[in-house]
């Protein structure tokens, strides 16, 4: 059968792909993202492209095609290329721009990407606070690398001395390094003889020492002085971020982000857990995905940083949630989404790099963060090392990650107990019709004048808004109840004297930006079924902090830190969170913006064994708590699905 060729506009970007291949993945070979937060089923509506020329069929009719046909646009995961030559338009809104990349001296500019300008400067905050701190990276933890050089001159064979080779290195790096349980791989045994005798036994080895049990990752001629690199890489199911450290000097040279390509499988992982189960070839088509997007960012770094080869990347740390990890791994997900819910593996094997087709050293070793159960994974124990929750003298806190799982852990110390509510992708705008992630033209922040209903808001690089993200529909939910315009269940009060205020395709909505000033030609509101959306995804998390409390008989005024993580929360507007329930109502100074915890958990391992030990430790103490079990969680949903709650005790400080 012959191949079409499919030519993706503005971008000018062609590919070859079969008739009956939907433009959706014709895209994704393409390397052109095209948002997909259905995962591709035709839901969302949020792929709609524009056929300039050509011969498409639909897979299948639904009312949401025929809407979007009805304005010149098709679905582009139910398009199926035909016998002919396409060319297709990518809208604003169904595109995700390119990745930007910060180095030392940049600021975040124009062309911000799915990689989020405001996401990235945790990037930045992170490689400042190392730069710093140069003996203690993180925390107090030494500077003791993962991977590590070690030089030594071993006695010349001879016929007095007549040991074999391996013999003759395992007792020298035995006694330099005082460790007895040393691994060599048949790889560098095979090549051992040589290179012993390039140089009279002087070698140098490369190894990495974890709890007492070291593994050579190589052995070279001389007494080598090049520099040891490593990479640090935070997977997250919307952004992937990698950080290219010195380990010698331990510091983070430079940073690279971008979205996750695995995107176009689904926002959220239970998506993407589907599509790898049950699409032929699913589970590596997924897995390809992840490795494609950090190989992008490896490759992103190494050609800034031009004195660096791929081969110089000896050692990687990954951190990442349960899910994220299994998929990068290549390990099948089918049962985290099965009842009771268990994943594959919780703690995983050191891999070399080359068994994943990682572009650095094919030797590299990949660390993977351990995880804890089938939702909460190894970013949240990430994020428990890096503020030190498990500490002997820590005071009692509450780590809250919220994005398309809130994922939460509460304690001091030998007790940490952590729990997974499953709040949707709404917060990163998928399910709201405007809903975006944080991207050039996402409305970040928003006012409505209480008297005339005018809206005033500020947009990711001050560009023409094209949507809403997530900081900004909490700023909006919050704004609506104020100013009268939702009740406390969220519903729209429409005899308002405002032409904001209007009847649309769903229901009543309320006009955010009127057309002339977005770059999408098109009105931006929120509609009802966006806010109850928003109520549903806030009242998760909410009452997944109260059943974490209820069930260790804790109080809110016993705990001192609550640490707010992830790129969306570091731009959360406290205030207004606890205006809507999404936060407790406790006083504001008690919060603590701690940014991208997974990233900066990933480094501290990555650099200082002692940490890496101690996240091992946490993710083997922590107590998961599961909340399909009982009523307790159920329960206290519906009570949050108010605004600020059915109980407004709990709210005292909020007017409501």
């Amino acid at each position: 059968m012959n191949n079409r060729l499919v030519t993706f506009l503005p971008a000018g970007v062609k590919v070859e792909v079969e008739p009956g291949t939907d433009i959706l993945t014709a895209a994704g070979k393409a390397n052109i993202e095209i948002k997909a937060p259905c995962g591709g089923d035709g839901t969302c509506g949020k792929c709609a492209v524009r056929i300039k020329s050509g011969n498409v069929k639909a897979r299948r009719d639904s009312y949401l095609a025929t809407r979007i046909a009805e304005k010149g646009l098709n679905l582009a995961c139910q398009t199926l290329v035909q016998d002919e030559d396409l060319v297709v338009e990518i809208p604003n809104t169904s595109s995700m721009s390119k990745h930007q990349v910060l180095g030392e001296n940049t600021s975040v500019g124009a062309g911000v990407s799915d990689a989020l300008s405001n996401y990235l400067l945790h990037v930045w905050q992170l490689k400042e606070l190392i730069l710093e701190n140069q003996e203690s990276p993180l925390n107090g933890y030494p500077l003791n690398p993962l991977c590590r050089r070690v030089r030594l001159t071993l006695p010349v064979a001879n016929l007095q001395d007549n040991r074999d080779d391996l013999n003759r290195l395992t007792m020298a790096l035995k006694k330099e390094i005082n460790c007895t349980d040393i691994r060599v791989p048949l790889s560098i045994i095979q090549k051992l003889g040589e290179i012993l005798r390039v140089d009279q036994f002087k070698v140098t080895v490369l190894l990495s020492e974890v709890g007492g049990k070291v593994e050579i990752i190589a052995v070279e001629p001389g007494h080598g002085h090049q520099q040891l690199y490593g990479i640090a890489v935070d997977i997250g199911t919307t952004t992937v971020v990698a950080y290219l450290l010195d380990l010698e000097k331990g510091r983070v040279i430079d940073t690279a982000g971008t979205h996750n390509r695995q995107a176009r499988f689904g926002d959220d992982v239970i998506s993407r857990i589907v599509y790898a189960v049950e699409e032929p070839d699913g589970l590596n088509t997924v897995h390809q995905s992840i490795i494609g997007t950090i190989n992008t960012l490896i490759m992103d770094l190494l050609v800034k940083q031009r004195h660096i080869k791929e081969t110089d990347i000896r050692v990687m740390m990954t951190a990442g949630n349960t899910t994220m990890a299994h998929l990068f791994l290549g390990i099948n997900p089918k049962f985290i989404r099965l009842e009771p819910y268990i994943p594959t593996a919780n703690f995983y094997p050191v891999v070399k790099a080359q068994e994943l087709g990682l572009k650095v050293n094919p030797d590299a070793l990949v660390f993977s963060y351990a995880s804890v159960a089938s939702y909460v994974g190894g970013d949240i124990v990430s994020g428990t090392l890096f503020t030190a929750m498990g500490n002997e003298d820590a005071p009692i806190s509450l780590l809250i990650d919220i994005g398309t799982n809130g994922e939460m852990v509460l304690g001091a110390g030998d007790w940490l107990v952590t729990c997974s509510c499953s709040a949707g992708p709404a917060f990163e705008g998928s399910g709201i019709l405007f809903g975006m992630r944080a991207m050039h033209g996402a409305i970040e922040r928003m006012q409505i004048d209480p008297q005339t209903y005018e809206v005033a808001y500020t947009t990711i690089n001050n560009g023409k808004a094209i949507g809403i993200c997530g900081s900004g529909l909490i700023d909006c939910l919050a704004k609506l109840k104020s100013t009268g315009v939702i009740d406390r269940a969220g519903k729209f009060q429409t005899s308002l004297p405002t032409e904001r205020m209007r009847i649309g395709e769903t229901g009543p909505e309320f006009v955010l930006v009127w057309r002339e000033d977005t770059d999408i030609n098109r009105d931006i509101v929120i509609c009802e079924a966006d806010v109850k959306n928003l109520l549903r995804a806030k009242g998760a998390v909410f009452a997944g902090i109260r059943t974490l409390l209820n069930v260790v008989g804790f109080e809110l005024e016993s705990i001192e830190n609550i640490y707010v993580a992830g790129g969306f929360g570091n731009y959360l507007n406290i205030p207004d969170a606890i205006a809507i329930g999404l936060l407790p109502d406790i006083p504001v100074e008690k919060y603590k913006y701690v940014g991208n915890t997974s990233a900066k958990g990933a480094c501290m391992a990555l650099l200082s064994q002692e940490a890496w030990q101690e996240a091992n430790n946490l993710a083997g103490k922590m107590t998961y708590i599961e909340l399909s079990v009982g009523n307790l969680f159920m329960d206290e949903f519906v009570s949050s699905l108010f605004i600020p709650h059915t109980d407004l005790t709990l709210f005292p400080n909020v007017s409501i």
